[in-house]
């Protein structure tokens, strides 16, 4: 399958400053920032195996290429138009039910001939965060490309894995029941639950398939906050390390300052972040238990290393706990299968609630959370 990209005009550089704030880059890309050209494809791919023109894996397969054509975009607002066209077509409730069914569908088409399937199913950072349903969907080639951002120096060594590839990924905002998370000086709701501080390696868009969740950005100011400001992370000292898992290389003595705070994010909006901001996701521990907020992330290529701000008990946490990664695994097929179809009626909404603890057992009470 070969698209036709149009030419996007009267455009802005979304996709080409971090000095955007989320406020504004929800308003743009929830507004605007589309190509009816990825927006037509990925529904005709979707029909496919109904129309009698493919089956499950075959659609899956045109689904990886169209990224694959998408990742040849250069750096800039194009590619961040065909990037939220994508997100925000796959990402509907309806159309990413559908998907989740081809998933299913393709593992059970026989040995070998599921290999998108295969590779989410067997991902091992399902649940490992402590969030119960977080899964890799679709993957690019390995290779740079001529539009390739090039990694900088060490990213390659720190992260260790294909800087090059981008990926889907499919985020069920809702903590694993045994998940903990760390005492923070959150200054809100009792019930909230909200991921440490955090970058990532490389840009991204992210749609709001079901319910709402809140962000909020921040950046590093050694001056004290002010007193009464409310500020999150007022007068707290954080620890911040490369990347999300111990061994940490350092724990360098961190400050943070809230530059937006807790901006509210609704089923059916989307958003670009670059690598270079600074945020967290926070949610209703109470609702998300029931009834969870399900997003759409699709990442371009690795460019930088990423940084985490932990609070102290986390922080000592991870130096006690080297070894947090190797507890993660893969789900068996029938545990999949059964996660798969369990979310599919829920986003179709065939069923009021979804609570993956009945289906996964993560077996840790970690969780990349705080409280």
């Amino acid at each position: 399958m070969t698209t036709t990209w149009p030419t996007r005009e009267n455009s802005s550089p979304i996709g080409q400053t971090a000095k955007t704030t989320l406020a504004d880059s929800c308003a743009a890309l929830s507004a605007g920032y589309r190509d009816r050209a990825t927006t037509e494809a990925i529904t005709r791919i979707l029909a496919g195996p109904a129309e009698g023109r493919t089956d499950a894996t075959g659609a899956l397969d045109e689904l990886q290429e169209l990224l694959e054509q998408i990742r040849q975009t250069p750096e800039g607002d194009l590619r961040v138009s065909r990037m939220n066209s994508f997100v925000r077509t796959l990402g509907r409730s309806d159309n990413l039910a559908a998907f989740l069914e081809l998933m299913r569908a393709s593992l059970k088409e026989g040995p070998g001939a599921h290999g998108v399937s295969e590779r989410s199913r067997a991902g091992r950072s399902h649940c490992i965060y402590g969030w119960a349903g977080q899964s890799l969907v679709l993957a690019s080639d390995v290779h740079a490309l001529p539009s390739t951002e090039p990694a900088g120096d060490g990213v390659q060594e720190f992260m260790g894995g294909a800087v090059a590839e981008w990926h889907a990924s499919l985020h069920i905002w809702q903590p694993n029941p045994e998940a903990l998370g760390f005492e923070s000086t959150k200054r809100f709701e009792p019930g909230t639950i909200v991921e440490p501080p955090h970058s990532h390696p490389f840009s991204f868009v992210s749609y709001v398939s079901v319910g709402e969740l809140r962000q909020s950005i921040y950046e590093e100011d050694s001056a004290e906050t002010p007193s009464g400001t409310g500020d999150r992370y007022q007068d707290v000292d954080l620890e911040r390390v490369g990347g999300v898992w111990p061994p940490h290389d350092e724990y360098v003595p961190s400050r943070l300052r809230t530059v937006e705070e807790r901006v509210r994010l609704e089923q059916g909006q989307s958003y670009f972040m670059s690598p270079d901001m600074i945020h967290d996701v926070e949610v209703d521990r109470d609702i998300a238990s029931e009834r969870p907020t399900i997003t759409l992330f699709l990442c371009s290529e690795t460019v930088k290393v990423p940084v985490s701000y932990l609070v102290p008990s986390m922080a000592e946490f991870h130096r006690d706990n080297p070894e947090i990664l190797s507890a993660a695994q893969a789900l068996d097929p029938e545990v999949w299968d059964a996660k798969l179809a369990a979310t599919a009626r829920y986003l179709r909404g065939e069923s009021d609630e979804l609570r993956l603890g009945d289906i996964v057992n993560c077996g840790s009470s970690y969780g990349f959370m705080n409280r």
